[in-house]
């Protein structure tokens, strides 16, 4: 960093109370108020070199003290007292730090050349243009300062000079870059990396407030010079640097740590990052974009925002891993721990966008393949969210359902979370668990599955009975195809003989055990395939006897409650038939009277 000295005298300021004043033996006769400051000190030093002294003061006379008040100078008092101590040949230093305010301040003053030559305007405009703006880090401090003084900054030119010349030192070819920088990722070491990295200016302009970032943002842009991914990177880092971290689950109570924070300038940071957003797909990543629409939720951002974001995250929804869907809920009527809320919103845009540009996809095309990775990672994310106790069921199908049939070519990944959702919400009822399982397509189901999913007793039986059915289905039709015509019609002709043998009538065992003993020969390859489809379609029988048990005593019952409110009903009738025939038979008698 630069600095400049100017004068020899050493420094006689001191305070009292809220009053500065010079050391001198000459008493004061200028007094000069600055906010809640008063400068007692001396005309002589100071009117041949400020001209607005001189045309304040002109009309004084000849008064032995005269007032000023300048509550309106740039920079304030600091910025006051470096221009009196120049008048006073005090010594002072100048940097990128405080460059800026002395050189409103002197031009506020007018201490130009045309008041006195050699003034102080004219040395601080020759060392911001010579030393300050050479510098990579002197510009991006002075471009910092002129936060404070926005307006004269900008009227003066400073500001535009400052941003030119922090765009013009990234537009530098990483190679010749020889000024130091501030680069602190992981595992990097400038030490050890003798090249400099393509990044190397995102952290240092991460510094800035928001509305001089995006000028230097908008500025790299306009030149066209700039990766798009450089450019996502820089937002990235100015993020990270500004916005809460809502990727972290907090319990509930400490989501009003979020109200505390300046809610306000939050949401104008993440407005303004997501309007410099390039359009390149890929300029940041789905990651990031994940990030910020969580963010946006928990700020409760414009709604123009949130739309950008979803559309933008709908784009790049085939690059999501299930870490970056892992985002937590905060909204505080919601108990469950993940927002599963934000993952069906970015996942019904990016079906939109699928079902627009592709309304009959090739099972072999670009876009066929990004919808069943897309899919896999929904699965692997539902296992992980079926382990929250408090997840609702309904919000846990309707994700389920979005994804569109062809998503899921095999159904053994939503198995698993629907088991992991049965095992972690042991109280659900009979209605619900249908209604859960109901979104399994047995059909899709591996052979391994199918052998877990027919023990599985959280499973209701129909499903059990559905998977028994398809998986004897899969393979019978595996043996036929497998078996070339001949072997059919032997196995046919087995069959049939099996069952000529089934009908004759029953030796006795010992008889049995002889005759048995005499044709018994080795089971074949295709016996024992018979075998085993007798067996699963006894189990199917089971389960099947199990689910008809279940209906029939429903039915039972309800027949029973049905008997009885009938009965119910004819004795009630039976009395009103009664009452009926006695008031007919007194009538009648009456009328033979």
């Amino acid at each position: 960093m630069k600095f400049m000295k100017l004068g020899t005298r050493p420094d006689t300021f001191y305070t009292e109370e809220a009053t500065r004043t010079v050391s001198s033996d000459v008493a004061s006769d200028l007094v000069i108020q600055i906010n809640n400051i008063t400068y007692l000190l001396h005309k002589f030093p100071l009117l041949p070199k400020c001209g607005l002294l001189q045309q304040l003061l002109a009309d004084s006379g000849d008064s032995v003290t005269d007032s000023v008040q300048l509550h309106d100078i740039p920079g304030g008092e600091d910025a006051f007292e470096l221009c009196a101590k120049f008048c006073y040949g005090i010594t002072i230093n100048l940097s990128a730090h405080n460059v800026v305010r002395a050189f409103c301040a002197a031009k506020y003053l007018r201490m130009t050349e045309s008041v006195e030559k050699g003034n102080f305007v004219l040395k601080l405009e020759a060392f911001f243009n010579s030393c300050i703006l050479e510098g990579w880090k002197d510009s991006i401090v002075a471009l910092h300062s002129t936060g404070k003084m926005i307006e004269w900054s900008e009227n003066l030119g400073i500001t535009r000079r400052c941003i030119d010349s922090v765009v013009e030192k990234i537009l530098v070819p990483p190679a010749k870059v020889n000024w130091s920088f501030t680069y602190s990722r992981p595992g990097y070491n400038q030490k050890r990396h003798q090249s400099v990295p393509r990044d190397w200016w995102t952290e240092d302009i991460s510094d800035l407030e928001i509305d001089l970032f995006r000028f230097i943002i908008t500025a790299l842009r306009s030149t066209n010079m700039l990766q798009p991914q450089l450019i996502g990177e820089a937002l990235h880092v100015y993020a990270c640097r500004w916005l809460p971290d809502t990727t972290k689950v907090r319990p509930p109570e400490s989501s009003a740590s979020l109200i505390n924070q300046p809610v306000e300038k939050n949401r104008r940071v993440l407005d303004t990052i997501v309007s410099l957003i390039p359009a390149d797909r890929g300029s940041v990543s789905v990651n990031f974009l994940l990030r910020l629409l969580s963010t946006a939720g928990a700020l409760g951002a414009s709604p123009v925002t949130k739309t950008e974001l979803i559309r933008r995250c709908g784009l790049q929804l085939d690059e999501v891993t299930v870490d970056d869907l892992l985002l937590p809920s905060h909204l505080s009527s919601d108990q469950h721990c993940y927002d599963i809320d934000l993952v069906s919103i970015v996942l019904e845009s990016f079906l939109v966008l699928w079902r627009i540009q592709y309304p009959a996809p090739s099972q072999d095309s670009q876009f066929m393949r990004s919808i069943r990775k897309v899919g896999k990672v929904i699965d692997c994310y539902l296992q992980v969210a079926a382990k929250d106790p408090n997840m609702p069921v309904m919000k846990f199908i309707s994700l389920a359902e979005a994804l569109p049939d062809v998503a899921r070519p095999k159904h053994d990944d939503l198995y698993k979370a629907i088991n992991i959702y049965l095992k972690g919400h042991p109280d659900l009822n009979k209605a619900e668990k249908k209604r859960l399982c109901r979104i399994l397509d047995c059909q899709k189901l591996s052979p391994e599955v199918c052998a877990h999913a027919v023990k599985n007793e959280r499973l209701p039986l129909r499903t059990v009975v559905q998977v028994l059915f398809f998986d004897q289905e899969r393979g019978s039709k595996a043996t036929s195809q497998k078996l070339p015509p001949q072997e059919l019609r032997s196995r046919t002709q087995e069959i049939q003989s099996n069952e000529t043998v089934q009908s004759k009538p029953k030796l006795p065992p010992d008889d049995r055990a002889q005759e048995g003993a005499r044709r018994a020969p080795s089971p074949t390859i295709h016996e024992r395939d018979h075998h085993k489809k007798l067996h699963l379609k006894s189990e199917r029988n089971i389960a099947i006897s199990r689910e008809q048990g279940e209906v029939e005593s429903e039915k039972v019952r309800e027949t029973r409650e049905e008997g009885i409110s009938g009965s119910k009903m004819m004795n009630t009738r039976k009395t009103t038939m009664q009452g009926k025939s006695s008031s007919d038979h007194g009538h009648y008698k009456g009328r033979d009277r």
